[in-house]
């Protein structure tokens, strides 16, 4: 029997975490004759290939390929490209499936509703979580209107499915955009589901096809708020590709007094913590700072 739809783990340099989060989606409720698994090993340094090599000798729907260009878009362009599928899965290498993972994703293939659809991701703490830290900053989950599929626009790429034939239309994920090596940058699943919007496809997210997100240690300090809201906002014109406008500037710069009073008036509620208020701020001022800056630089050309 031909499988119906190829699980694709991109990877680099999570060896030792792939021995958790590889035997979660090869433990399906399921036949493996149903769909296949691959990781793309790019340029990973320290034991995935070991740890890659175990796994494929002890599965027979699992295989590994190597792409040598450095950054998730070109390992996720290398994936489509060597399946066979008509639809594939991207899921990160650093998250965990439930054992109905692949046949709820194939329920939703077979209602022929969507050429792309996602899930929810929930956070997994295999480092602790504080006691003033939220889900909702490492979470989807919250986000999600279940009155309505649609309150989440764009999948998120650990946790997508997609119709190969519209990935070879559409180019794949852009080369530019997204995490290169150990360098943080974003968007570049939402630039491809844009340009799918704008051409007539609907995507679809549904809570009932999750999985469980490593939430890092780094995830637990406030560098990261500061690195993450900087990198999504230097990244927002080329995610979009949106015009940039002196008007427009003047009101994201707005944005920011706007928080400090909103994130202020939060500390006299339960269960918001002075933590809360610093990392959202902090967030939010290098968000709207990368946003303005890089926004600045594109005026200037």
């Amino acid at each position: 029997m031909k499988p119906l739809v190829t699980v694709i783990i991109c990877t680099y340099n999570r060896g030792d975490l792939l021995t958790e989060t590889i035997p979660t989606i090869l433990r399906q409720n399921i036949s493996v004759e149903y769909f296949d698994v691959m990781i793309v090993d790019n340029n990973s340094t320290d034991n995935t290939q070991k740890v890659i090599k175990t796994f494929v000798e002890n599965n027979i729907n699992l295989s590994s390929i190597k792409e040598a260009q450095q950054g998730v878009s070109f390992a996720r362009n290398a994936g489509y490209k060597k399946t066979k599928t008509d639809w594939v899965i991207f899921l990160d290498d650093d998250a965990k499936t439930p054992d109905n993972f692949v046949e709820t994703a194939l329920n939703i293939i077979n209602s022929n509703k969507y050429n792309c659809f996602g899930g929810v991701y929930y956070p997994w703490y295999k480092y602790g979580k504080p006691k003033w830290f939220k889900d909702r900053y490492v979470s989807t989950a919250e986000f999600y209107n279940k009155k309505d599929y649609h309150k989440l626009t764009y999948a998120s790429a650990g946790i997508m499915a997609i119709k190969r034939s519209l990935l070879k239309e559409f180019g794949g994920f852009s080369k530019n955009m997204g995490p290169k090596g150990d360098k943080m940058s974003y968007g570049e699943e939402t630039h491809l589901q844009d340009r799918l919007l704008k051409k007539g496809n609907s995507i679809g997210i549904f809570p009932n096809w999750y999985i469980y997100h490593i939430v890092n240690e780094n995830k637990l300090n406030f560098s990261w708020f500061l690195n993450n809201g900087y990198a999504t906002g230097r990244d927002f014109w080329i995610i979009y590709n949106e015009k940039v406008s002196l008007k427009l500037l003047i009101g994201y710069s707005k944005n920011i007094i706007k928080s400090i009073f909103q994130n202020t008036a939060l500390l006299f509620k339960e269960n918001y913590y002075i933590q809360n208020w610093t990392a959202e701020t902090i967030r939010t001022i290098a968000f709207e700072f990368g946003r303005i800056i890089s926004g600045l630089k594109l005026l200037a050309k």
